[in-house]
């Protein structure tokens, strides 16, 4: 509005061109960052370690954890633990898929980004298995335990570690809980030793 003579001013665009945005008044850029997750710097970096063929000789000790087998209960490997919990029928398909894992675990250990990638999902299969999908294991039958741990560890760890570089699919997690029972950090029977 123009004070002195109490009219306002209108002022018209119509026809006008330019290079670039036309704005009445101030523009107002907003830019928004998305902050990376743990698992998507890691990749990042594995990216640029791969790049580099920034190789390492040592294996962290989280990751060495998980080399250990262990069979508290006495029921050692995976074929014994399948037929402990009645799940023998997969047998075949888990030798495969667990072999499938190893292979993927083998190749990219020798980058501790995938180290460390590798340790994030292997806790979280083990944490997300142990603390609860185990304590339903009685009360469910073995294809809702399998729905589970599709919902609770397979499809979060896809999601998240989805790359072109290490792609991770449901088989491979598969493989990655067959890998984990064969380590015997996982396991679907109960016994007297509680996990």
């Amino acid at each position: 509005m123009n004070i002195a003579t109490g009219h306002s001013t209108i002022s018209s665009q119509q026809g006008a061109h330019a290079h670039g945005d036309i704005v009445a008044r101030d523009k107002v850029k907003i830019i928004v960052e998305t902050k990376k997750g743990m698992i998507e710097r890691l990749l990042q970096r594995l990216k640029e370690q791969y790049d580099c063929n920034e190789q390492t000789q040592t294996i962290i000790d989280e990751l060495a954890r998980y080399h250990i087998r262990r069979a508290p209960d006495g029921v050692a490997g995976l074929q014994a633990k399948l037929e402990a919990s009645g799940r023998s029928q997969y047998y075949d398909d888990a030798i495969e898929k667990k072999e499938m894992f190893a292979k993927l675990l083998q190749r990219w250990s020798l980058y501790s980004s995938a180290q460390q990638i590798f340790v994030h999902i292997l806790a979280k299969a083990e944490t997300e298995f142990t603390h609860v999908i185990y304590g339903q294991i009685p009360r469910k039958t073995p294809e809702e335990i399998n729905a589970l741990v599709i919902e609770r560890i397979a499809n979060p760890i896809v999601e998240e570690c989805g790359s072109e570089l290490m792609s991770v699919n449901h088989n491979l997690v598969q493989g990655m809980i067959y890998w984990l029972a064969e380590q015997c950090f996982i396991r679907w029977h109960h016994s007297a030793v509680q996990p």
